[in-house]
């Protein structure tokens, strides 16, 4: 049944349920399906006259009070959303009401207390996909990976057939590493029909194929991303990354700038947008990228190696050399500091050095692809 047919029979249920209501008013089932069924129809203000109804007839009713959290679910209201549930899950423990919960506490970015909510459920047998899908989003937002990796292989065989879940677990099997089982997860998703690419396995498909230095590949499929999402951080900086490869660099810093306003806390996307401004000889520009990715992290090597480039470019050397001192302490191998002090000692070999720049830093762990992505941009591209 297609989306159109559905929602024609979900009109014709409801008026029929309506109608059955109209000659008893208080029928609890009857109640809980019209709300449902308004709901799915769009019909925000229908739901809510039934929820009143509901919940004067049958004021302690769990079953029916949670639809009145469904309503503002639908509504966005997620902080109202949350205190019906929370206070409902303080009466019954119930797997679906702590899903509501976490949904609504993960909308509002409180991710701990999402999987606080979800944590005592992680266990239990025969999880439905779309409650897995959420605690492995939760624990991939908590930087928890390994964690949020096994709970995906342990569930797949349940789980394989929802496109939700493959895609949500390709990508926290990207960020983890895993990426051979990612881009098997992330064919599988967007291979189930009726999904409609999901934004997630199209995420994960693209960052690989820039991995794989194939840049129309991953533009292709970041475009597509963005038709749907043009707030999705992850993709502009993907878009940018396959523009820096190609030494497009006034197109690379238009996309990294996007990037990182819809991803701020993103410090490989001020790293690329800070490059990105090198080449286009805005070195103030760059300067304050390095600076935003140094206040996110002081403790990152490449972050102060890339300042260090721009001192250097702009000719301060003593605070380029302690700059690339401090680099090397915190990673000897920094390729950024290398560079900083390639322009000291006056090298000029930009164009054939800069592929080789580009590809080592996506390979750094604050990256757009995750922690362990190096390996495969070493067999993948060129040196």
């Amino acid at each position: 049944m297609n989306d159109e047919s559905q929602m024609s029979d979900n009109r014709e249920q409801l008026e029929r349920g309506e109608a059955n209501l109209a000659a008893d008013p208080g029928n609890r089932h009857l109640l809980a399906m019209v709300i449902d069924l308004s709901l799915a129809c769009g019909e925000s203000d229908r739901a809510e006259r039934h929820v009143r109804t509901a919940q004067l007839a049958h004021p302690q009713d769990v079953y029916l009070l949670a639809r009145g959290g469904d309503l503002h679910l639908a509504r966005r209201q997620w902080p109202e959303a949350a205190a019906i549930f929370q206070d409902l899950l303080a009466r019954q423990a119930d797997v679906n009401l702590a899903y509501n919960l976490a949904y609504a506490l993960q909308a509002q970015g409180r991710h701990a207390d999402a999987w606080a909510a979800m944590e005592p459920y992680r266990e239990a047998p025969e999880l439905a996909p779309a409650i897995v899908t959420l605690m492995v989003r939760v624990l991939h937002h908590l930087g928890r990976n390994e964690e949020a990796i096994a709970m995906v292989e342990a569930r797949l065989e349940h789980c394989q057939s929802d496109a939700g879940f493959l895609a949500a677990a390709s990508l926290v099997c990207l960020d983890g590493g895993r990426l051979d089982l990612a881009e098997r997860l992330g064919g599988a998703a967007l291979a189930r029909e009726d999904a409609g690419a999901p934004i997630e396995a199209l995420v994960t498909l693209g960052s690989l194929a820039l991995a794989r230095n194939d840049g129309v590949a991953a533009r292709g499929i970041f475009e597509q991303v963005l038709v749907r999402q043009p707030l999705e951080g992850r993709s502009w900086s993907g878009m940018g990354t396959a523009s820096l490869l190609r030494r497009d660099f006034v197109a690379a810093q238009e996309q990294l700038e996007r990037a990182v306003a819809y991803l701020p806390e993103h410090i490989g996307s001020w790293h690329l947008l800070g490059w990105s401004r090198i080449f286009n000889e805005h070195l103030t520009g760059a300067q304050q990228a390095f600076q935003q990715a140094l206040d996110l992290d002081r403790n990152f090597g490449e972050s102060h190696g890339g300042m260090a480039a721009v001192l250097a470019l702009q000719g301060r050397r003593e605070e380029a050399e302690a700059a690339i001192e401090l680099a090397r302490k915190l990673d000897p191998n920094g390729l950024s500091a290398a560079y900083a002090m390639m322009v000291l000692s006056g090298q000029t070999q930009d164009a054939e050095r800069f592929p080789i720049l580009v590809r080592r830093l996506l390979s750094t762990r604050k990256n757009l692809f995750g922690q362990d992505l190096s390996e495969l941009l070493d067999d993948h591209g060129p040196n």
